[in-house]
């Protein structure tokens, strides 16, 4: 073993011997740049967009709120009791009648706005609606005042409109039982 020991100075001192320069200084290394994490990125973004394309399914898929037919009518007599002043008498009694037979044909499927006055109440006193038929005469005088109003340029005063928009409401306001409803 004295020998291992004697030969391994003798190399070290032999090395150092024959290197003429002297030690060389230390050489900085930049550290590596980390590598940009594509994968990551790839990863998040397709995590935004499933969460984005959830909340739009979620969005869109939501039913619109359903407005019935009794609560749309009211929405738009008290729009028209509200600016009907500054129509003129037959445009007004046009609306008022209008929201009527629409709310007649939401409500029990009957075609009111698509026929006349006539037409419409020869059906209904054909047809044995018993919701409608109830409320037969006050409808026709509405209708029959609103015609008038339409088709023969009678005056329609402030008060006179008020009262046309009263038993329109009337009207949209009885309660209607159940068994006569139209399936919806």
């Amino acid at each position: 073993m004295l020998f291992v020991a004697a030969v391994v100075p003798s190399l070290a001192q032999e090395a150092v011997e024959e290197d003429i320069r002297g030690p060389k200084p230390l050489i900085e290394i930049a550290p590596p740049e980390p590598a940009t994490p594509w994968l990551a990125y790839g990863l998040w973004s397709l995590l935004g967009l499933a969460v984005a394309g959830v909340l739009l399914w979620w969005w869109l898929r939501r039913k619109p709120a359903v407005v019935s037919a009794e609560d749309k009518a009211r929405l738009e007599l008290e729009a028209l009791g509200r600016d009907g002043g500054s129509m003129e008498a037959g445009d007004f009694a046009a609306a008022a009648s209008q929201v009527v037979r629409v709310f007649i044909e939401r409500r029990f499927g009957l075609a009111a706005p698509r026929r006349t006055t006539e037409e419409f109440l020869s059906e209904l006193a054909a047809g044995g609606n018993l919701a409608l038929s109830a409320r037969m005469d006050p409808l026709r005088g509405f209708l029959k005042a609103c015609d008038m109003a339409k088709f023969a340029a009678a005056d329609l005063d402030i008060g006179r409109r008020g009262e046309l928009v009263a038993k329109a409401r009337a009207f949209v306001d009885v309660p209607v039982e159940p068994e006569t409803e139209v399936a919806k």
